[in-house]
């Protein structure tokens, strides 16, 4: 892939994979595993995340951010952050997820992972600034209109859950 040749908000190719930093379960060092459940508060979007343009949820394309490089861009913004595991999902994976809405209904192909430029006047350069990316299709304005808000909730904690599924098969902890 030709990074110059890269557009903002463009989708990100189906053979990366991408990684978001959360916090650690208060076990995980004892039983070295995470379940679903324990990460869907860390697929959350941040009020930053919801404002954005288009809104999405903070990811960063592996190849080109380690997780060290993530890590620094977080303590930018919240010098005391604990997040030390390391989530990682594959793209065709995250385009997979089916979301259900209620008993009737399922949902396919409302997420997408999308290159998000972390300065949009001018390309950031710093080391690993240009595997910015996050996930499409969370919130309200991505889903169906014909939903019932009850039922768009529904639907985003679905989605959440599954991301959060994928994500607990493959995570580590953070290198010092």
């Amino acid at each position: 892939m030709r990074l110059d040749l890269v557009q903002d908000l463009e989708s990100v190719p189906d053979y990366c994979r991408v990684i978001r930093l959360a916090r650690l379960p208060k076990d995980f060092l004892e039983n070295k595993k995470v379940l679903a459940v324990q990460l869907e508060p860390e697929l959350q979007p941040s009020t930053e995340d919801k404002e954005s343009k288009p809104p999405h949820l903070s990811f960063w394309v592996e190849f080109l951010t380690t997780p060290e490089q993530a890590y620094n861009f977080l303590q930018e913004r919240k010098p005391d952050s604990d997040k030390k595991l390391v989530l990682r999902l594959q793209v065709s994976e995250i385009r997979k997820v089916v979301g259900i809405a209620d008993a009737e209904k399922t949902y396919p192909g409302l997420l997408d992972v999308i290159w998000v430029f972390l300065e949009k006047a001018v390309r950031d350069e710093r080391p690993g600034a240009k595997g910015h990316s996050g996930i499409i299709g969370l919130f309200e304005q991505s889903l169906p209109s014909e939903l019932t808000q009850r039922q768009a909730k529904n639907l985003r904690k679905d989605l959440r859950s599954k991301l959060a599924e994928l994500a607990s098969k493959d995570c580590f902890l953070l290198k010092e």
